[in-house]
């Protein structure tokens, strides 16, 4: 995630501060020390990281029991919204869905039941107060988890109960049916909140958006994930596009960004494939650097990559989670191809444009499980036409 520094590593998983947190702390504080002088700007400020640290804890027990059932995390990253945790995949096992959301809320409560002795039984649980002394910050930790434990149990996405009720339901409909159910369910309850906020707080009122925003999120990445299932990268990739010598500079290389509607380039020695140059980079280096260095000192030497056979759905969690725009495909060693965003969104859009969810989906290229024939490879702009065998057709009976 843009804008977020990394703090340390816990079992293999990058913990990382969004820069924006640093505004939620000197606004607690100011707040702090506007009402009670620098003792209450210490005290309030210990508060706010108290409960980010159990929020750490929460994503931290989502993340470790994943990993536990094959699903790889590849960071947490804390918002002054809460915590994040980037799994390099959704598991769609239902039973490993809901271990893994409860993991999370048990955390908070494994940390409130270690606190119950040491402060009681706290009254009014919503209603967190500002602490002046240590009693009081722990009695403040135990009302934050308790809060946070019921509150994760909403069930509307992107909280946890959204999740539980998914994997529950996926248990008897297909995920994808389960997923729509629980998004439904979900901004029904977001606009209730909504409604009951305008009348009695604006808090209800974020909460109730944040809901139905997180709600149809989660429908639209299902969506997609369904479209792209079964599919194969080499069925969508480019196999034609243009690469470039490690000696051309980045001034023509842009050049040829608008010349051929490329952003990302391979960079190739002769036949061997050493890099990409992304238009990211090469403006970077423009207004940085100069415009007459050569590609070959911008590129990246070690890009993501990937072979023809690779599910495509694997892939494209990699390229939004990560941000390679760009990624190439590789066999024996060999360049054969080039996979882009774009490539996906164009055919989620034909896709989705189909008039019915019945309608069978676009005939797999010709290219598909045949030889691969070798990419355009050129250090000159040409305008690249696929042949009209490659357009795809619609099949003339069921899929």
């Amino acid at each position: 995630m843009r804008w977020s520094v990394t703090i340390g590593r816990v079992f293999g998983i990058t913990l990382r501060l969004h820069v924006t947190f640093l505004l939620l702390l000197g606004f607690i504080g100011y707040a702090g020390f506007m009402e009670a002088g620098m003792q209450g700007a210490v005290w309030a400020l210990s508060l706010v990281c108290s409960v980010f640290a159990c929020i750490a804890l929460h994503e931290l027990g989502h993340s470790v029991v994943a990993q536990q059932l094959g699903v790889q995390v590849k960071s947490i990253t804390l918002l002054p919204i809460g915590g994040v945790a980037a799994l390099r995949s959704i598991p769609e096992n239902p039973w490993h869905e809901i271990a893994i959301t409860l993991a999370g809320p048990m955390v908070n409560a494994g940390i409130a039941l270690v606190l119950l002795p040491f402060t009681g039984l706290p009254s009014h649980i919503f209603f967190v107060s500002m602490p002046y002394d240590a009693s009081g910050l722990l009695d403040a930790i135990v009302k934050a988890n308790v809060a946070l434990f019921l509150f994760n149990f909403i069930p509307a996405f992107p909280m946890d109960g959204g999740r539980l009720l998914r994997a529950v339901l996926a248990l008897v409909f297909s995920y994808r049916r389960a997923t729509v159910i629980a998004a439904t369910v979900g901004q029904g309850l977001a606009i209730l909140f909504i409604l009951v906020g305008l009348k009695f707080s604006i808090w209800l009122v974020i909460i109730g958006v944040f809901i139905f925003i997180g709600a149809e999120g989660e429908g639209r990445m299902v969506r997609t994930r369904s479209l792209l299932r079964d599919l194969e990268v080499e069925e969508v990739m480019s196999r034609e596009f243009v690469a470039l010598s490690s000696a051309d500079t980045v001034s023509r290389a842009l050049t040829m960004v608008y010349q051929t509607g490329q952003d990302d380039f391979p960079v190739m020695v002769g036949d061997q494939f050493v890099g990409i140059a992304t238009r990211t980079a090469m403006l970077d280096a423009v207004n940085n650097i100069g415009s007459d260095v050569p590609v070959a000192q911008v590129m990246d030497t070690d890009p993501p990559a990937v072979t023809p056979q690779t599910a495509l759905s694997r892939v494209y969690e990699v390229m939004m989670t990560e941000g390679p725009t760009s990624i190439p495909v590789m066999q024996d060693g060999h360049l054969v191809g080039l996979l882009s965003l774009d490539n996906v969104s164009r055919y989620l859009l034909v896709q989705s444009s189909l008039k019915s969810s019945r309608q069978p989906r676009v005939q797999r290229s010709v290219y598909a499980r045949t030889p691969t024939p070798p990419p355009v490879i050129s250090t000159v702009p040409p305008v690249v036409t696929p042949p009209h065998h490659a357009e795809p057709s619609l099949p003339s009976g069921p899929a």
